[in-house]
Parts: C-alpha cells; structure tokens; sequence
C-alpha cells in the first residue's frame, strides 16, 4: 500500500480529498462557548467552496481542523466527525496546503526558492519535478521577477503572503486551505492571484476551501458557498449565484455581518469642513533602522476633523510612514512638526514626547494587533492607555478611574466586546483583536488617531461599528490617518488619499553588513565551498589551540583568518559590523582573566580585592587571543554559509536527521525575528504609554513587561510556525531535497588548508618558544 508522502508524479497529484463533518465540534481553552457546534457538511473531492460567516463564527477554527493542526489537550478537543478523504482529520495522513493570516510564520526557509519548495521536499516528490514547479508558481503569484536566492526575510507582508501561496501551489496537496489569502494584497493583484489559486485547484482536481470576508474576488469563481453559524454548525449551505441573484439570503446574510457583492453599510457621513492642521509633513522620509528601506518623500498635513488615507504598493513604506507620524520612529529625513496646540508646551518633533504624553495625543494601531497587548484581560487593554494618559506638558493625569470605566463600557458595547470582557486578549479571533487593537486607542481620546489595516478580518457589522466610531471621532475634532486597501472605509471617512511612491533601498548594504545568520555574501569564493568543508577546516584550524595557552598560535590563526577575509567578500568595516558580538566575547575574557589570573611578576595595578601582575596580563592576551582565533574564523564561516546549505550537508552527507536539522533552521530564522519583534514591542509599548518613565526602577519594570511580552510572542509565532511546518508535512516521511550537496576537489582543499593551518600555528610557537602546554 503506498503512502500519500511517497515520491510522486504529476499524473498522482491530480486528485483531491473529500470532506465529511458530522455534528463536529470544538471548544478552544478558555472560552465559553464552543468555536464550532454541530456542524455536519459533505464536500465531495476537487470541489472549490466558499466559507462565509460574521467575525468570530470559526472559519479559521474549521480550517485549522482541517489542516489537523488544533492542539488536543484536556482543555480543548474535538466532538462529533471530521475525516479528511475517509480519514481522521487529526491524523495527517494526507497533504494539505495551509495558509493562515499572519504571514511573517508562514515562511520557513531564508531563500525564495527554498521555501517554495519546503513542502514539496517534505511530501517526498521528486527534485527535478519540484524544480519545474517553482517558477510556475512563482510566476503564478506575481513573485516571477524575484530571484531564487532572494532572502525572504526582505519581502514585505503582502509579498511573504503570494510566496505562501506558491509554495503551497508546488506541493500540489490534495486540499487547500487558505484564511483570507488576499487580504495583504493590493487590490489591483487580487484578481491574477485568485486566478492562478483557482487554475491550481483545477489542474491538480485538488479541493479548495476559502475562508473570505469580502467576497466580489471570489464568488463567481466557486462551486458552493458554505455560510457558518456563530458557535454552531451550517447556516447555509448555497450555490454562489445566490449571493447575487436571491434577495431575501443577501438581506438576511447582510443582516448577519457578511459581506455579500455589491453591499457596503451604510454609515452616518457628511461633508465636514476640515480644521487646524495637527501634524504638517514636509518631505518627509522615513525607515525603520539605520540601513532598512527608506520611503519616497512624503508632504501632508493632517487636520482636526479630517480622515488621510494612505495607499501605495506592498512594501512602499506605508506602515513605516504611519509609525513615523505617530511618533514612534525619529524621521530620516525631511520635516515632521506638531501644531502648538496638540504639542502643548512640548516639542514640535512628537518623536522627542515622554510616552504618557505621546498617548494623550497620538494615537497609533498597529498592523498586528499582539504587538499592543500588554494586559491578561479585554476590559484591562482598553483602561490601560487612559490611566496613563498625561494632560499638558507635566504630569497631571489626563481622566480620573470613573471616567475610564464609563469610557471602557461605552467600547465593549459599541465593537461587541462585552463578552470577551474578561477573556485573554491573545485567545481572541483575528477579527476581535483588531477591534481590540483599535479601541485601544480611542480610549484614550487621543487628537490624532493612526492606524494600519483597521478594516483587516471585518464583518460588515463590526466594519459598520468602526467606521461609525472613527467617522463621530472626526465629527469631535479628531484627526484620523488610515493605512488601508479598504475603498469603501475610506470613501466611509470622506478621506484625502495619499498615494505612497515605491521606496528605495540602500544598495549593498544588506549583503555587505548583514546579521551572521544570514543569507551568503553576494556570490564569494567561500561562499560557494560545501559548509562542512569549511567547518572541518575551522576545526582543524582552532581545535589544536586548545593544548597550548600562548599568544602566538592565536595570532597565527587571526593573522590568517584576516587575510582570507577578501575571499568571503568581506572588508574590515563589514567583518566588524558582522563580528563584533564574538570579538567583544574574546576582549572580556582576556579582561576577565588578567583579573582572576594566576599572579606572577610586577604588580601593575590594584582594584580592591583583584590584583593585576604580568603574569595575570600575559594570561589574559593569551586567553583572548585563542578565544579570538576561534571567534574570527566563525565570522568567516557564518558569514558565507546559508542555513538551509548547513542544513542540507548535515542531513545529506552527515546523515543527521532532516527533522532535528530543519527544526532548528526554523528556529534559527524565528530568533532572527525576535530581534525585529522586540524594535516592534518597543514601538507599541511607547504607544500604550509605556516608556520613558522617570525612576530607574520603572524603566526596569517597563523592560521586564517588554521581555515577557517578547516571550509571550515568540512563544506564539513559534506556535504559528510550528503550524505552518506540520501543514506542509514537515517529519512525516522520507524527504528529498531540491539542493544536492557534492564533495569537491575544492572543498577539499579547504579542508586541507584548514588542517595544515593548526599544524603550521602550533610549530610556529614551538620554534618561538612560547608553546605553552595546558595540561
């Protein structure tokens, strides 16, 4: 009997997966009501279905179960049936493509081209076939242009969603699961994307299940429409021309919160005479770090009482341009300057505001809305914010606890949060955190209001309820700055709209002076010898250092190490700038050491109770300059060796097993995010009102809050991308690789070189007389 995760052809793959429920249920942790109730549907193989139902009815709850992915403990599980073709959903027995909302988990490999083809390794099929199949997707999702070698980590949001997509395409999996595809997506990119999903489900018969809020893209390109229930199973199950043609379901479904085509809620608006500016750009320019992506230019003024709405291409910058205005980011380059009124006896620059003063003034939602919880309860989230608010220039609180509570009731009640009051911010769906991550804000009555994607994951009764929340702010004077896609939201604001000019890069500096984890350098000479060449030449370069305690062995090494420097494509500032953690090792342990060493010689000076003689000095140079001679070369190797080729050669050649290997790569680029997630923790902590406080214990206390909610993330996206990986069949057979790692007369050399290298430093000091026998 063959298993679904053996080497395929393409004549194998062109079949999908049934789908039976019968009175399925599930009831996540922590929560009241189920997720799922009752739930009984047949969905013959190769059928493309459409799931529909208002904020938090468990489309992604039904897709994840699908996927086999829901985590059954005490807590939580499963009631009733779920099979997967005749199979049990939670055994994953079958390949499944799934795409879930947060984009950043759903990458795992550094490259474009690897993480295409991750899934595809995973399920067994053939290299050659997989090769063919790559640009084909990537073709098909708009990432034609891109190179294979492109890092992932440099794409934008909407960028890592297509690449998802591609790389669920080149696993040709018999069910396709995806959670609001284009919802990162320009709109003038949805219809080809949708296209290229639909032509893949119909040329591969795999069955496709969609779960969409606005439904125009992908209503006519359906066989069934499935609409859910909150908390319970099927409320209908129709054909798609009923969305258009039959009016009592489009009154009822609109009733409900669905977006049927051609409806948009309707809310109170009316023509508004802009006020005073607040906050005046002139040719601005921002990035978000010293050698990140730089928006174009950017000139506006934002005005008490009227909406600017930003657009522009994925990856122009419009998030960082928002975070700017807000505040958050110092500009790179132009002006960004406060009304007197809105300062309020403080600087012009917002940049330069304490954060309860920023928070009292200016508000900022984030595009992920994690990124701004910093309590355990819904009610908690929404006071936060006003009980840190500050009025003036001092430090008079801007609402007393009464006013905050009534202000807080008012929020749960008009975004139908009332029932979530005391539940954890994280458990909620993504449509009710981003309702959240907005109310946030507002309860703090800020005069300027910024927010990036607020519409993201809507119904259209929610998005009825925040558009009318923001459109009353705008009628009270307040200014509102909106990143979105959203037409309607922002004709719903009666909004000016700023389009955003491509940005521009930094040329060379990403491959010159990036982190060590990195991609290779450009195209080096060591950049292209096998990674266990290299690490075997390190090993037999340091590992000889161990047996003496002597400074000219190490600088035989370092001397050598340097010199090969132009072979990693690397200058002196470059090595520095990649380096410098592992050189600042080496310098405190030969300081450490000059301290406790073994005194001998003329003192040469006294700290308290640590005494420094020449022989503790001579001990430390020594010390540091063996842990240097081990530091330099692994600059060198981290600095030319892709993870996923280490990978590759431990698993191929080493015969290390692909699922400890490949687990930690992911964790390797998950730490790599970690860094960028605490810079963003940062951001949304300042915006709650958290940060600059006045007593070192509070900038402490602020600081172990951030930590624990970097932990609290990555403990999350770990999750996420743990997900992401079992989905695409990450451990669950033999694998094959599309990157075949070869041994060369070349790599041999190297090794060699490396060999000879530890030899020549140890008979080196030997003739100089300072071979120092540890032992």
């Amino acid at each position: 009997m063959s298993s679904a995760l053996e080497p395929r052809t393409e004549a194998r793959t062109r079949q999908g997966l049934s789908i039976s429920a019968k009175n399925f249920g599930w009831q996540h942790a922590e929560r009241a009501v189920p997720a799922i109730s009752g739930l009984n549907v047949e969905i013959p193989a190769g059928q493309k279905v459409l799931v529909l139902g208002p904020s938090g009815a468990g489309k992604s709850t039904l897709l994840y179960a699908l996927a086999g992915v829901l985590e059954i403990d005490e807590e939580a599980a499963p009631s009733g049936e779920l099979l997967v073709g005749g199979k049990n959903a939670f055994d994953r027995s079958f390949p499944v493509g799934l795409m879930q909302q947060d984009p950043e988990t759903q990458i795992v490999q550094s490259r474009v081209g690897d993480d295409v083809a991750f899934g595809a390794e995973n399920l067994g099929v053939d290299p050659q076939l997989i090769r063919e199949r790559i640009p084909r997707a990537l073709e098909a999702v708009g990432l034609g242009a891109l190179d294979y070698e492109h890092r992932t980590q440099e794409l934008s949001g909407g960028q890592k969603q297509r690449l998802a997509l591609a790389g669920i395409m080149a696993m040709g999996p018999g069910l396709m699961l995806l959670d609001e595809p284009t919802a990162n997506i320009d709109p003038q990119s949805i219809p080809p994307l949708r296209d290229a999903v639909i032509n893949a489900a119909q040329s591969s018969g795999a069955t496709l299940i969609v779960v969409e809020h606005r439904l125009e893209a992908w209503a006519k390109h359906v066989d069934r429409v499935l609409v859910l229930e909150p908390g319970g199973g099927l409320a209908h199950d129709l054909t798609p021309q009923a969305l258009f043609d039959d009016e009592q379901i489009r009154a009822e479904l609109a009733q409900a919160g669905v977006w049927v085509p051609g409806y948009v809620p309707r809310t109170r608006s009316q023509l508004r005479t802009p006020g005073a500016a607040k906050l005046t750009a002139k040719d601005l320019v921002c990035a978000r770090g010293e050698h990140a992506v730089r928006t174009a230019p950017a000139s506006l003024t934002v005005a008490s009482g009227a909406a600017v709405v930003i657009r522009g291409e994925n990856g122009a910058g419009k998030s960082t341009l928002a975070l700017t205005l807000g505040g958050l980011l110092e500009p790179v380059a132009g002006e960004l300057q406060a009304s007197s009124e809105l300062a309020d006896g403080l600087a012009a620059g917002p940049f330069s505001w304490k954060a309860g003063a920023l928070v009292a003034r200016i508000g900022s939602v984030f595009q992920e809305p994690e990124h701004q919880f910093v309590t355990q309860s819904v009610r908690e989230e929404l006071a936060f914010a006003p009980l840190r608010a500050k009025r003036g220039s001092g430090d008079e609180l801007k609402y007393d606890p009464a006013q905050v509570d009534a202000r807080v009731d008012e929020l749960l009640t008009r975004l139908r949060l009332q029932d979530l009051a005391e539940a954890n911010p994280f458990t909620l769906s993504g449509g009710e955190k981003r309702r959240l991550s907005v109310a946030t804000v507002l309860a703090a009555s800020p005069d300027v209001v910024i927010l990036d994607e607020p519409t993201f994951g809507q119904d259209a009764n929610t998005w009825r309820e925040l558009a009318q929340l923001l459109i009353e702010e705008l009628e009270s004077s307040t200014a509102v700055v909106a990143v979105t896609h959203d037409e309607d939201f922002a004709k719903a604001l009666g909004a000016q709209q700023i389009e955003l000019a491509p940005a521009t890069g930094i040329s060379g500096v990403r491959g010159s002076a990036g982190p060590m984890l990195d991609a290779p350098v450009a195209d080096s000479w060591l950049a292209k010898i096998n990674p266990l060449a290299k690490l075997g030449a390190i090993a037999g370069a340091t590992l000889p250092l161990i047996s003496t305690m002597d400074w000219v062995s190490a600088t035989v090494v370092i001397a050598a190490a340097l010199c090969a420097l132009p072979l990693a494509g690397l200058g002196i500032g470059a090595f520095f700038k990649r380096g410098w953690p592992l050189l600042a090792a080496g310098l405190m342990a030969a300081w450490g050491i000059a301290l406790v060493g073994e005194d001998s010689g003329a003192v040469l000076l006294n700290i308290g109770i640590f005494q420094i003689t020449e022989g503790s000095v001579a001990g430390g140079v020594a010390t540091g300059l063996r842990a240097l001679a081990m530091a330099v070369p692994m600059v060198l190797l981290l600095s030319t060796t892709n993870p996923s080729d280490l990978g590759g050669a431990l698993s191929q050649q080493l015969k290390v097993p692909h699922r400890f290997v490949l687990g930690a790569l992911a964790g390797m680029r998950l730490l790599g995010l970690m860094v960028e997630e605490f810079t963003t923790l940062t951001l949304a902590r300042r915006a709650r009102g958290v940060g600059n406080l006045g007593t070192m214990r509070q900038r402490v206390k602020a600081k172990a809050g951030q930590l624990l909610a970097l932990l609290v993330q990555g403990i999350r996206r770990a999750g996420r991308l743990a997900t992401t990986m079992e989905a695409k069949g990450f451990g669950t057979g033999e694998r094959t690789w599309i990157r075949t790692v070869s041994f060369t007369f070349r790599d041999g050399a190297v090794l060699a070189a490396g060999i000879l290298l530890g030899v020549a430093a140890l008979g080196i000091a030997m003739w100089a007389g300072t071979y120092n026998l540890v032992w």
